[in-house]
Order: C-alpha cells, then structure tokens, then sequence
C-alpha cells in the first residue's frame, strides 16, 4: 500500500495504437492550474510504438507512471483496480480518456467539489468531427437516478473508493463500462456526491466501432489545442455554445436542430420528451 503523497492521482487508460494521441491528452493535465499530481497511465495491450511514446513521456516528466498489461477481454478494469488500490498516492483521483483534452482549470474544479463530496463530475464541451464547432455537453444533467456519467468528468476520493465493495471490476458485455463502477458509488447511502455545472473537459466523441483512426483523431487534438490556447477565439466558442442551449434551437443535442412549435422545451411533457430522446439518440 502507498501513503498519500499528492493531491491527485490523473488515471489514463489507453490501449493498442494510441500513442499518436497519449502525447496530447498528456500534455493538457500538465498545464492545470494544480500541478500537485502524478499521472497513472493504464496499458490495456499497447503496442509497441505506444509503450515507447509512453517511455519518452515519462523521461520528460517523472509525475508520469506506466502500468502495462495485457489485453483484456474487456477495458481492463481489473487492472485500474489493481493500479488505485496498491500504486495511487493521490487523496483525490481524476480520469482521464486518452483521445480527450483536459481545460486547465479541472482539477481545480475538482478540488473543489471534492472538499465536500467523496464523488463528483463536472460538464463536457463537445465537438462535431472535423470541424470548430463546439457543444456544451449534457448527459451530466440527465436523471440522476440513472446519470450519464463521462470517464473524463468523474472525480472521486481515493479513501472512499477502497471502502466500495469492488471497485473496478469485469463489466458484463451489456452494460456501459464506466457507468457500472460509477453506480457502486452512487448506491452507497453514505456517499455524498455532487454534479457541477462547470465545464472543463473538452470530449470527443468515439463514434460507431471503431471510430476514427488515431491519425485522424490526432489531427482533431490538435485543431482544438489551438483553439483553446486563443483565449479570444475560445471564448467565442464558449459564447456560441450557450447561445445554441438558450435558444432551443439544437434540443441539447451534438447534431440535430430541432424547433417545437408554438412551445418551450420546458412546457414540453416529460414523457414526450423521452419518447423524442429515445427515437433522437436510441436510448
């Protein structure tokens, strides 16, 4: 067992080709306003190439950590399980996709929420593929009953995390990886959680199996790396975000426009617009 010597334990998985990527979403945890972090980057069967990537980034930063593994039949969660319970040294621990861009400002967000809450998330900006068009994401804000939780959102505290009954653990094929361990938080009576409304991640979208190529997607960080180092032109981006939820036009929705005549979506009844969700996005 480790002692608890950081502020935060930043948690990457990544697998096969993705060191054309680690290198991006890696360098955006190194420019948060908290630099008190280590960085655990979970191998779930890299290949070569990635494993070496992963060696120079370590060279050029001793906060950043290796665990390599074997392919696993799933996303390997058994290992996260191993790598939290027995190497993090963080009281707080974030996560991080590999094709995914942290804002400087999340870890901080996290802390924050963290203080108070033993399991918190914050907002996602989303984005259309192969464009400069930005989204404020919205599953964090559906029922909370059932929430749609990313992995680059959730924060949790490491002490609360080894009192869970299992922790990471072999998702059935049915079930949403990451939403599977996120409920054994949420069932427990004791934990005391938070959904924040900052948005500090920018998330980029899988697509159907098996999604955009590790070139293309690294073409799509670096496009949005500019963007959001142009502290001007993001915050333009940020405007015309919230400018699309207040008006209703895109129905909260990443691709669709939709307007309802002669009505609000808040005097729209709840059952239609689950029936129009359920159509929209085939939930």
């Amino acid at each position: 067992m480790t002692t608890s010597t950081v502020k935060f334990s930043v948690v990457i998985p990544t697998t096969i080709d993705r060191g054309l990527i680690l290198p991006h979403s890696v360098a955006s945890v190194l420019k948060q306003t908290v630099q008190d972090f280590e960085i655990l980057i979970i191998g779930d069967g890299t290949y070569e190439f990635t494993k070496e990537v992963i060696r120079d980034l370590m060279k050029k930063d001793s906060r950043i950590r290796f665990f390599d593994f074997e392919k696993h039949p799933r996303r390997g969660e058994e290992n996260r399980h191993k790598v939290l319970m027995e190497e993090a040294k963080g009281k707080y621990i974030s996560y991080l996709c590999d094709r995914d861009l942290m804002l400087p400002n999340h870890l901080e967000t996290l802390e924050i929420y963290l203080s108070n809450y033993d399991f918190a998330s914050t907002l996602n900006y989303s984005t259309l593929e192969e464009s400069e068009v930005m989204f404020n994401g919205w599953k964090n804000l559906d029922n909370l009953e059932k929430p749609l939780l990313k992995l680059s959102c959730v924060g949790h505290r490491l002490d609360f995390y080894k009192k869970l009954p299992f922790g990471w653990r072999t998702t059935p094929k049915e079930l949403r990886t990451d939403m599977y361990m996120w409920e054994q938080f949420l069932n427990q009576p004791e934990c005391r959680s938070y959904f924040g409304l900052e948005f500090t991640i920018m998330w980029f979208h899988r697509g159907s199996h098996p999604g955009m190529s590790s070139k293309q997607r690294k073409v799509e960080l670096m496009r949005w790396e500019k963007i959001i180092a142009d502290k001007f032109l993001f915050q333009m981006k940020k405007e015309e975000a919230f400018k699309r939820v207040i008006s209703d036009s895109d129905f909260r929705s990443q691709s669709l426009i939709i307007r309802l005549k002669g009505r609000k979506l808040s005097d729209v009844p709840n059952h239609l617009l689950k029936k129009i969700k359920k159509v929209l996005f085939r939930k």
